[in-house]
């Protein structure tokens, strides 16, 4: 009786072809997915790395962004929108300390070098007291855009 259903089924072409047919559309349903996937990714560690140091201290004197330790990314809800929200822990490590900061204030004569360490003093005021060497984690959430030469601040 089973085997005369099993016939009954292959007559019908509910059976061996239409399984191959269901997988090859699964995978090319299931390839597709992924391709979309790989158009749609965020920033990764490297362009968030060079954005914070950007954000912190373009040059480089006083802190330098070591590692990205996490880095959680939210892609647009919107496609009008296309703002990337990006929650990042990272390790800063302090290349010189508040008191060679203040120190060098004092000793700025002209205005550029004086707008150079007064972006050094907000530091100070942000990050406290450091000390040359020193390690301090750093939280922070940054809304990104995907531009035309890499990923950029949104404001």
């Amino acid at each position: 009786m089973r085997d005369f259903k099993l016939s009954a089924l292959l007559k019908r072409g509910c059976g061996v072809r239409s399984m191959q047919f269901g997988r090859w559309v699964f995978g090319l349903v299931f390839v597709l997915f992924l391709t979309g996937c790989g158009f749609n990714q965020g920033p990764d560690k490297n362009a968030v790395r060079q954005i914070l140091q950007d954000k912190l201290d373009p040059s480089g004197q006083v802190i330098v962004v070591q590692t990205i330790n996490t880095l959680n990314v939210a892609a647009p809800a919107d496609a009008q929108n296309p703002r990337w929200m990006v929650d990042v822990t990272a390790t800063l490590l302090f290349k010189q300390s508040a008191a060679e900061v203040a120190g060098a204030l004092q000793n700025a004569n002209s205005v550029p070098n004086f707008l150079s360490t007064a972006g050094q003093i907000s530091l100070m005021l942000q990050f406290g007291n450091f000390k040359a060497g020193e390690t301090q984690a750093y939280h922070t959430r940054l809304v990104l855009l995907k531009g035309s030469s890499g990923w950029m601040p949104a404001n």
